[in-house]
């Protein structure tokens, strides 16, 4: 199996609104077709009981470890997971966004993103026993839409411990729903209120970019003070959003908001 990034050059980033990857057909169709049409069940990332009681466009995920440990899922996603949790590909995420990281993430790392102990995250692992860099490549869903469009989530910046942020799309063939795209931000007047905030207030920011969610499709960007990203609105549908969400983080926050002056 080879590397999402595989011919992915620094050519390929995008630095509006700030820098990322957009990479159409980023498996070979046959390897795609083969995960995609082994996409784990809701029962097998959420529950088993009645599908009626679904909660209404909600995130749920399956992390690569629990991939990994499963008897029933298939070689292919064992194969993917590991390979897109692990140091080879840090290692090539590390030299594609070269220049690119945000210089707090690189002075809590001594300098590099390479050569540090990691490991795959595992919340049931107590985290002084993980690695300084854990890793994961998560199956996520977000559930059907009833009613009324929403967003799964609005504008806001990933936790300030990440690294970096991976969305590799599997949009299911049959998914004819409305919305559900990546939405790329700009701070209207740099961050004043908390970074972790679950959404940012709507007046903070302005939409700058859509990215479509296609099947076959990954986006991939370095965690920073600028990395504003929410989803559109996803309308009516019986239809279940899938995506491999791809990223590493550390045991600690390095990501605060700038001093006046600061680079960001």
């Amino acid at each position: 199996m080879r590397s999402l990034l595989t011919g992915v050059t620094s050519a390929h980033i995008r630095k509006c609104p700030f820098p990322h990857i957009v990479v159409p057909d980023a498996m070979d169709p046959a390897l795609y077709n083969e995960l995609a049409s082994s996409f784990p069940p809701f029962s097998r990332i959420g529950w088993s009981g009645p599908q009626s009681r679904l909660p209404n466009n909600r995130r749920y995920a399956m992390m690569a470890q629990a991939i990994l440990d499963a008897a029933d899922l298939p070689d292919c996603w064992k194969d993917f997971v590991g390979l897109h949790s692990g140091g080879d590909f840090l290692a090539e995420v590390a030299a594609l966004f070269e220049g690119h990281w945000h210089p707090d993430l690189l002075d809590t790392l001594d300098g590099r993103l390479t050569g540090h102990g990691l490991s795959r995250l595992d919340l049931a692992t107590p985290p002084e026993n993980q690695a300084r860099i854990r890793q994961d490549a998560r199956i996520e869903i977000n559930t059907p839409v009833r009613d009324a469009p929403s967003s799964v989530r609005g504008p806001h910046l990933d936790t300030p411990n990440r690294l970096y942020s991976g969305l590799f799309y599997m949009r299911a063939p049959e998914d004819n729903s409305i919305g559900g795209d990546l939405v790329l931000y700009r701070w209207r007047d740099g961050p004043k209120g908390s970074i972790t905030a679950y959404a940012q207030p709507p007046d903070s920011v302005e939409e700058m970019l859509h990215i479509p969610y296609r099947a076959n499709q990954l986006v991939l960007f370095p965690q920073g003070i600028n990395a504003l990203h929410g989803v559109s609105a996803r309308h009516p549908t019986p239809h279940t959003r899938r995506y491999v969400f791809i990223t590493a983080e550390l045991g600690q926050d390095w990501l605060r908001v700038p001093m006046t002056g600061q680079a960001a």
